[in-house]
């Protein structure tokens, strides 16, 4: 009786103790969790965390609309239109919060009309995504790239860098795709290979959605 007794001890312990971590993981922040946490002034969060939230979100969509709002921001911030390219990072914050070149060119914007308070904010969100990608790898090799959630990412890295590109191709190795970028220093003809991989973004175009 008391081995039986014992045994169904065990067998409760490890029931809690499943549930206890079906709870923890269930109290995982989403994506919307964090934007709200943002909104409200809280910058000091797990990007990392905050980028795969994005997405494991409906949001998700790294091929989608947004990325013609990115053009058309790039665009007017170029030409120096503030405003106009304020008004389009505005609009793709609505859906993708977590969009790198919207919170670079918001930043400069804003620190270009003075609001030196927005534009701290919007400069440490560049920097906490920024490092969350550099993060993930050191790009030296298929083995260590660095992990993007979409192709624009990539393009930020470059520029933290102050890289320009020369060439770009795509190469599969195992279950796994990446792109490989030769770059270099604008101020320099040295040549340098980065690698970045680039499952998450094409896995959202298959049918079966979501890593």
């Amino acid at each position: 009786m008391a081995i039986i007794s014992r045994a169904a001890g065990v067998v409760l312990l490890l029931v809690g103790l499943a549930l206890m971590s079906g709870s923890a993981r269930a109290a995982e922040p989403s994506y919307d969790d964090y934007v709200a946490q943002v909104k409200a002034g809280k910058l000091d969060i797990d990007y990392t965390a905050f980028r795969m939230a994005y997405v494991a979100s409906p949001k998700y969509e790294p091929y989608g609309a947004a990325r013609l709002l990115v053009i058309q921001m790039k665009k007017a911030f170029t030409a120096g239109d503030c405003p106009a390219a304020m008004a389009h990072a505005k609009e793709i914050f609505e859906v993708n919060l977590v969009q790198i070149d919207a919170h670079y060119v918001t930043a400069v914007c804003q620190r270009k009309a003075g609001n030196e308070e927005e534009a701290r904010r919007e400069h440490a969100m560049l920097m906490g995504l920024v490092k969350s990608v550099l993060g993930s790898g050191d790009g030296k090799s298929p083995e260590t790239a660095f992990a993007v959630i979409a192709i624009e990412e990539e393009y930020s890295v470059l520029a933290a860098f102050s890289l320009t590109l020369v060439s770009q191709a795509l190469v599969n190795l195992g279950a796994s795709a990446f792109d490989r970028m030769e770059v270099k220093k604008r101020d320099s003809d040295e040549i340098v290979t980065l690698y970045f991989n680039v499952d998450r973004p094409l896995q959202s175009k298959s049918p079966q959605k979501k890593p």
